[in-house]
């Protein structure tokens, strides 16, 4: 019934950002625009106006709130605690994000020539003549580099270490391409949600230590176990905020830094002859209901996930499975596909647990991605490559 097509997140009008969220079940929705990511920052509150037809709820603001940070104060009811309840929660949309995912921020993404790397407007893709030729190589951000003396300092374990060309890490993936690798695949690069972005705040293992002891010793074991859940590592496959770039992978996690760094990424991988596909994990969130890591569930309760018979969330998947034969969970996705398509120009999308999607749902990613074309969007889609897990649940 409310299924639209309106644009959602931030758009501009004449440098004024429009703010627009889809809640239709909301008795209320109110926007709190804050001046920085401080976290004791106050906010300026504004009431928002609903369209009924749609159920988004929308506010123009003023073109000074460029930079600024907000979240919206939904009113609803929530099914998972059986009574109306208002929560403060960033935006789905959201493409630029406080240190920890605190806060959403006002950019544009598309236009800001600050997030642009020199030369992001003319960035040229390796010859590949035909997808049967696609040879890829599985990596993950943070363990290319951490480790790696010849990088810099501070890139180590971060989008700009692919951009040190002399390093050992640089050196070997330059030389396999060479040899005939066409394609990088970096597990998940999205927002994720238990890695603390803050660095002061981590505890990392030392590796002098670590090696000392065999790979499968107790002794390694031993040693990890205390900071298990309190240092960098993390495979990714924990989805907080779909459309923006996880910012433990960035030199500074407050803000756009992690934009025009992971762009810089994209670029160095393309002019030493590599595409990259990026790991999607769609068919999942960190967190559903009214836990503190639920963004979809705590704007519109219980439309984004699939639930089973009795009403609860399906977690086949391991965490909350999301809902694509929904209207506007496939829409977000085919959204955010075009996204880093368009705007982070990556060549390709490994979906994880694609089976947890329907066949219309990738159908409808398909076509997407091939109504993209270099004089309209800047890049061309038919030539983006999509693949996933052939898991059968």
């Amino acid at each position: 019934l409310y299924a639209t097509t309106a644009r959602l997140g931030v758009t501009f009008n004449n440098g004024a950002p429009i703010l627009r969220v889809w809640a239709p079940t909301a008795q209320n929705v109110r926007l709190h625009i804050f001046d920085d990511s401080d976290p004791a920052t106050e906010s300026t509150v504004y009431d928002m106006l609903r369209v009924d037809r749609s159920g988004v709820w929308t506010h123009t603001g003023a073109p000074d709130w460029y930079g600024k940070y907000y979240l919206y104060e939904v009113t609803v009811y929530a099914p998972t605690v059986a009574d109306i309840v208002t929560n403060l929660v960033t935006d789905p949309y959201s493409v630029s994000l406080a240190m920890n995912s605190t806060r959403s921020q006002i950019i544009d993404l598309a236009n800001d020539p600050d997030l642009m790397p020199d030369g992001w407007d003319s960035v040229s893709k390796p010859p590949l003549d035909a997808p049967t030729d696609i040879v890829v190589y599985e990596l993950h951000v943070r363990d290319f580099s951490v480790n790696d003396a010849s990088a810099s300092d501070d890139h180590r374990g971060t989008f700009m270490a692919f951009t040190d060309t002399d390093s050992n890490g640089m050196q070997h993936l330059i030389a396999l391409a060479e040899a005939g690798l066409t394609h990088l695949h970096l597990l998940p690069t999205f927002d994720i949600a238990t890695i603390n972005e803050n660095p002061d705040e981590r505890v990392e293992i030392d590796f002098e230590t670590l090696a000392q002891f065999p790979p499968d010793s107790e002794e390694q074991q031993a040693l990890l176990e205390p900071v298990r859940d309190l240092n960098a590592f993390n495979w990714g496959y924990d989805p907080y905020h779909f459309n923006v770039p996880e910012g433990s992978y960035a030199t500074n996690p407050d803000g756009p830094t992690r934009i025009r760094e992971f762009r810089e990424m994209v670029m160095a991988l393309n002019e030493n002859g590599l595409r990259l596909v990026i790991d999607v994990v769609y068919n999942h969130t960190n967190a559903a209901g009214q836990a503190e890591r639920s963004v979809f569930d705590r704007i519109v309760p219980g439309y984004y996930h699939r639930l089973n018979q009795n009403g609860f969330v399906e977690t086949s998947t391991c965490c909350p499975n999301t809902a694509t034969e929904h209207v506007m969970m496939e829409r977000f996705m085919l959204d955010s596909v075009v996204l880093w398509a368009q705007d982070y120009k990556v060549d390709g999308f490994r979906f994880d647990l694609m089976g947890h999607h329907m066949l219309d749902n990738m159908a409808n990613v398909r076509d997407a991605l091939d109504g993209l074309t270099l004089e309209n969007d800047g890049v061309y889609g038919e030539a983006i490559y999509v693949y996933g897990e052939g898991w059968n649940f």
